[in-house]
């Protein structure tokens, strides 16, 4: 299998979920996942085709082909779509099951149960239903530790590409299952200009790098470590106000049609935000993205400024 890009689903989830998906069987599979038939998504399949005509389609043999793959004394059969699918849900740590229909399985949720089933019988998937506050409860999938390994080995991706496995604080679960989301609005403007998104990096990565940062400099003067801090943000894409380096929820790496790389801030503003720390995630050229609910609270937040045009709604 030859290296893939992040995201590499472009190519590889088109010629399988094109496909009517696989046969109803006469056993349901233990643990199985099931969602609601919910609407289509007219604009992801306009991406879809685009892509398509841009790339063309990547020979894979049925959608009920499996490889196996072997791991001390045990035995993993995954589909490449199965694959596509666990690379989304581990490079996002957490997934609403809807949204993974939606874009990882263009809205074919028959496929997507068949798959997250399957995965979970092999112990490489969670998935957990959530409470949501003024809405009724959510399913979200997260990869295994388990899961997480046999991606890392079999799954193509790029050395430098995270991926995560578990859950993180239940409070914080519901932000962090819809970014997810808010990167593939992001990810359809970046094709739609030509360009290609080729990494994602969580706050959590941003985070950790920063920290690094900061012990390597521990021990330097004051205004020695104020240059590295300002040359530092400069190079990973991300704005400095004194020392205080501020951080996005994703950062999108793409590939330009002229072959340079750019990078893009994304950040989703949730109903516990203060207008201060509305504020300066405008301030610092973040792309800001609000749930339909908090959509008006963030405009008002930030009516006397210039940002207000950049707030997109979920």
């Amino acid at each position: 299998m030859g290296r893939w890009d992040i995201l590499r689903q472009d190519r590889a989830r088109e010629a399988e979920v094109a496909s009517a998906g696989p046969k109803p069987r006469s056993e349901s599979k233990e643990g199985s996942v099931s969602v609601g038939r919910g609407a289509s998504d007219a604009s992801s399949s306009s991406v879809a085709d685009k892509l398509r005509s841009q790339e063309g389609r990547l020979r894979e043999p049925s959608p009920r082909h499996q490889t196996r793959h072997r791991e001390g004394d045990r035995t993993y059969s995954l589909r490449q779509r199965e694959l596509v699918a666990m690379t989304d849900i581990g490079t996002f740590r957490t997934v609403d099951v809807r949204d993974l229909s939606r874009f990882a399985y263009g809205g074919n949720q028959a496929a997507m149960n068949y798959d997250l089933g399957d995965l979970r019988s092999q112990g490489l998937v969670e998935v957990k239903t959530v409470p949501q506050a003024h809405q009724g409860p959510r399913k979200v999938v997260a990869l295994t530790e388990r899961g997480h390994r046999i991606l890392r080995k079999v799954g193509g991706l790029r050395k430098d590409q995270a991926i995560y496995h578990g859950y993180v604080k239940a409070r914080e679960i519901n932000h962090d299952a819809d970014l997810y989301k808010v990167y593939q609005k992001a990810a359809a403007e970046i094709r739609r200009q030509g360009s290609r998104p080729v990494r994602v990096r969580l706050d959590f990565e941003l985070k950790a790098a920063i920290q690094r940062e900061r012990n390597v400099l521990r021990n330097r003067p004051e205004k020695e470590q104020k240059d590295h801090l300002e040359a530092f943000a400069k190079e990973h894409g991300l704005t400095i106000k004194g020392t205080v380096i501020r951080v996005p929820d994703v950062q999108v790496e793409y590939e330009t049609r002229e072959g340079e790389l750019e990078r893009t801030n994304l950040e989703l503003v949730s109903e516990n935000y203060r207008t201060a720390g509305i504020r300066s995630k405008a301030e610092s050229g973040f792309t800001i993205y609000a749930r339909s609910g908090d959509t008006t609270r963030v405009r008002r937040a930030l009516q006397d400024t210039r940002t207000v045009e950049r707030i997109l709604s979920l």
